[in-house]
């Protein structure tokens, strides 16, 4: 059961070692729940006087706990360590004296030497990002409430409840944090890649209405957006290919756009899995992104095939939103065990 009181108190005492001088690094998802998380938190640090603070994510294509992240981590001697969206594993993290991880995906273990915060299992529908700006505002260190909620947002739209959102819901309009929850996502989405621009864009704001008026990183994200939405618009009308109860939508595109895509059709087909699989993200590769509406885990029956491997991103994430990456022959076997499978859904 999700007790805020417990879970700040806590918080407060695994960080209360931390010195103001210490090397502080904050690892954080790239889409908005993600980028929100760690430009609340990074907002904050600073605010209290860390001097020696920076943030990261992980490169296109890339698991936060890929070796790849983990030897920039190393090369960077920090000591402790912010984990934020980016689930949490049982791995090591070669000289980082504490590892903090703020979550709401489903927990596959903990690092060595880390502490968990999540708000998993809902309800309540907490993101990463709101549970972050729930935790520092019960603490009293003035988190900015809009960023927690353009997160919030992101993940679970507008009409999940949660602590405390009906109030700022009375001093947010919808329609504007949707509008700039989609500007920071689109950064993630396109072929580019931009992350930078969507944390500054974040970072940089001290109100909402900053995020509301003319900039450069505002400017460079509705660019980004327009380029995602007509990608979309070309390939959602994509005919699926069904193997019993799922269906499969193949496109090619150079834009992370085949969860939305996923998205699009488990609202059409509300009794199939759903798996659209990009060919054309990352070269050499199928990117695949599971959604459903069933009262099933994507997480589960995806493991029914394929072993959850951190390198390809592969089955981790949320019960009815996973997916992965992996070679054309992997892809290949996984459809072919799903063919010659015995397996059943529940309609």
């Amino acid at each position: 059961m999700f007790d805020l009181d417990i879970i700040s108190k806590e918080f407060e005492k695994e960080i209360k070692d931390i010195k103001r001088d210490d090397k502080v690094l904050i690892l954080t998802h790239v889409d908005s729940d993600g980028v929100s998380s760690g430009a609340i938190l990074y907002k904050v640090l600073k605010s209290i006087g860390y001097i020696n603070l920076d943030i990261i994510f992980p490169s296109k294509g890339e698991n936060g706990y890929s070796e790849g992240v983990k030897n920039r981590i190393k090369e960077k001697k920090v000591d402790y360590l912010f984990i934020l969206d980016l689930g949490s594993y049982k791995t090591n993290f070669d000289n980082v004296k504490k590892i903090i991880l703020i979550d709401h995906h489903r927990p596959e273990g903990v690092p060595h030497d880390g502490v968990l915060f999540s708000s998993f299992p809902p309800p309540p529908y907490i993101s990463t990002s709101y549970l972050t700006f729930l935790i520092l505002k019960k603490m009293n260190l003035n988190p900015k409430d809009y960023i927690g909620l353009i997160g919030q947002v992101g993940d679970y739209g507008t009409e999940y409840d949660a602590p405390k959102i009906d109030e700022l819901f009375k001093k947010y309009k919808k329609k504007e944090i949707s509008y700039v929850s989609s500007l920071v996502n689109s950064a993630r989405r396109v072929k580019y890649f931009d992350i930078e621009t969507s944390l500054n864009y974040l970072i940089e704001s001290e109100n909402f209405s900053d995020l509301l008026v003319d900039s450069e990183n505002k400017k460079r994200l509705i660019e980004y957006k327009e380029i995602v939405k007509n990608d979309i618009d070309k390939w959602k009308k994509t005919k699926p290919k069904f193997i019993k109860n799922v269906a499969i939508i193949e496109i090619n595109s150079q834009n992370l756009i085949h969860p939305v895509i996923a998205q699009i059709w488990r609202n059409v087909l509300e009794k199939y899995i759903i798996i659209c699989a990009n060919f054309g993200y990352i070269e050499g590769k199928v990117s695949f992104s599971m959604r459903t509406s069933l009262n099933i885990s994507l997480l589960d029956f995806l493991r029914n095939f394929l072993e959850p491997n951190i390198e390809e991103d592969l089955g981790f994430g949320h019960e009815r939103a996973t997916g992965g990456i992996v070679s054309i022959e992997k892809w290949n076997e996984f459809i072919n065990k799903i063919s010659n499978s015995n397996f059943e859904v529940t309609r």
